[in-house]
């Protein structure tokens, strides 16, 4: 019985004490591993070829660069925010360019970082159901090196993905079932003659389009992945955009500014970014982003 005494009493504090509770260094370049661990040594100097910014012990790290396979790059950017029992909340952006990856995450539970009911109506002019099948907005932060003020974008999920959910806005997305290579319609919006054709498109009234627009559309229909297998399945894909569009317009900025309270360790809603200028269904159709395959 003393011998059992005497181990708990001197070997478990020992033990206790000999471990070594790591670093904020050590936690940020943890958290940006899945993309260091895709840097090679391209030129054979015995050195990873990336690029980074490591201010890591004060609570900074961002690195990115490519990789052979089809020239694909990622970046990652960490950063730490001190509450006022000097704990550390840790926010993160990450970008994979190959898989079309975007993702925010946090050492916490996003929701009891961000401010209080954020969501897509912290962006709007006016209240929408933020409810759906499928996320049509991103949330993506910009983390500050000096200070605490954190920059929000509210930003379109590429035409042709659908990253599933319960909400209009997503705090990441990748390339998965079901997508849809939809770039043919930016080809049409660019190359028609006719600025009606679109609305023609939309509503169905395929006899008013003229007939060099009907020959710039034919070359989207056909079997392919790439193309439409009819009119009518352009007009849904279309109809699937020009709500997206509908929603667009009811942001009255893209851009929002997070403060950092200590006391409560989550953002709150510091200042909002200029208006979002007013754009046609057509130059939105022509300036958005679309997803396609890298390789």
């Amino acid at each position: 019985m003393k011998n059992i005494l005497l181990f708990f009493v001197i070997v478990i504090p020992s033990l206790v004490c000999g471990q070594k509770q790591e670093t904020l260094s050590g936690v940020l370049w943890g958290r940006v591993n899945n993309c260091y661990s895709m840097f090679e040594d391209m030129d054979d100097d015995g050195v990873l070829d990336f690029n980074k910014i490591d201010d890591s012990q004060n609570g900074y790290l961002k690195i990115s660069g490519s990789w052979p396979t089809c020239g694909c790059s990622c970046n990652s950017t960490v950063g730490a925010y001190k509450n006022s029992e000097g704990k550390y909340v840790i926010l993160q952006s990450d970008q994979v360019e190959c898989s079309w990856e975007r993702k925010i995450s946090s050492n916490l539970d996003l929701k009891k970082v961000l401010p209080i009911d954020f969501g897509i109506n912290s962006f709007t002019s006016e209240h929408i159901d933020s409810e759906s099948d499928y996320s049509v907005f991103f949330i993506d932060i910009e983390i500050p090196r000096i200070g605490t003020d954190t920059k929000v974008k509210i930003e379109l999920v590429p035409f042709g993905l659908r990253p599933k959910g319960e909400n209009l806005i997503c705090y990441g997305y990748k390339v998965e079932e079901p997508y849809k290579f939809l770039y043919g319609i930016r080809n049409v919006a660019k190359g028609i003659s006719d600025p009606n054709t679109i609305s023609y498109l939309l509503n169905g009234s395929f006899d008013k389009i003229s007939s060099s627009d009907n020959t710039l559309i034919s070359k989207l229909l056909g079997p392919e992945d790439d193309r439409f297998e009819s009119m009518e399945e352009l007009n849904e894909y279309l109809k699937e955009l020009k709500n997206i569009y509908d929603l667009y317009c009811k942001l009255k900025t893209n851009e929002l500014i997070l403060g950092w309270n200590r006391n409560e360790s989550r953002f709150f809603i510091k200042g909002t970014g200029e208006k979002i200028p007013e754009i046609s269904f057509r130059e939105f159709l022509i300036n958005n982003s679309y997803w396609s395959w890298m390789c």
